[in-house]
Parts: C-alpha cells; structure tokens; sequence
C-alpha cells in the first residue's frame, strides 16, 4: 500500500479543487515572487480578494475530463484562455554535474486579468509536464482529488477505502 510521505503537500490545484486552500492561502503562495509586477498584483488581490467559486467548477469539470480521456484541444485551450494574455514563463536553465537543471517561473503581466487562475493553471500545467495524469486520480467515494498514491488508486484516503466496502 502506498503511504503519503511526512511532509508530502498535494500540488496547489488539487488543494484548491478540494477546498484545502482559500484564495488568501493562494496568493500569499505567490507571494514569494521576485518579480514587483507579480508583487503588487498579490498585494492588489489580498485588498479584494476575487471570487473564484465558478472557475474551480469549471476546473473540476476540465481535471476529470482529462483523468478520464486525457488531455485533448478543449482542455489546451481552458488553460490557455487563463494563462495566455495573463502570465509569462522564465525558463532558467543551467548545467550541474548532474545535467541541466531547468528552474520554470510564472509572473503576472496582466494584473486586470484572470491571472490568479492562469496561475492555478500553469500548477497544473507543471504537474502534468513533470510527473504526468497516471497519478492524478478523482476518489470513488468522496470525489476528492489526490496525486499521492499511484497509478492504481481509486480512493483518496483509508477512510474512503473502507465506506466503499461497507457499502
């Protein structure tokens, strides 16, 4: 059986999906930038927080789709639609001894758009770009998303595992 590791942190957008992060919690996450534009869009955010109760049903919808059928255009296009007109990668890359280690940073360039979901995006993005959708799973029982327990999971928990065969 597979064990979460002490420590271990679901990505962003699964905490967010499962309500396990507020929109507060999020942007003080991004609140580690080193860029002032990304800076002063936290800070703008934290005076008034967005509501964002219809874009996480929206990407609850666009995550199961793409657990259960993969990632096709529609889904390239969600993502792209936050993140395109809102957001810019910096991709560093520098040689180690151990290969090219390659460092991926988002910053706000449009802070009147819809960045802080183009940034739940590109967490996703991310996570799917390094550790793939086998892992990603929708729990049976509670409907929960987890990313911690293998390819073969369908519960997110013991206590989902064992509802399900009481039943």
């Amino acid at each position: 059986m597979n064990k979460v590791k002490p420590g271990y942190k679901e990505p962003l957008f699964v905490r967010f999906l499962n309500a396990d992060t507020g929109v507060m919690e999020m942007l003080d996450s991004f609140s580690n930038s080193k860029d002032e534009y990304t800076l002063q869009a936290v800070g703008k955010a934290k005076e008034n927080p967005p509501e964002l109760s219809s874009f996480k049903e929206e990407l609850k919808g666009a995550v199961a789709t793409i657990i259960k059928e993969g990632i096709d255009d529609a889904f390239k296009a969600f993502v792209d639609h936050y993140m395109k007109e809102t957001l810019e990668e910096d991709v560093i890359s520098r040689k180690g001894p151990l290969g090219d280690n390659v460092q991926r940073i988002a910053r706000v360039i449009d802070s009147e758009g819809p960045w802080i979901e183009g940034l739940i995006c590109y967490n996703l993005s991310l996570y799917i770009r390094t550790f793939g959708l086998d892992n990603l799973k929708c729990c049976k029982v509670c409907s929960k998303f987890f990313s911690h327990k293998g390819q073969y999971a369908v519960y997110c928990s013991d206590s989902c595992k064992k509802k399900k065969n009481q039943s």
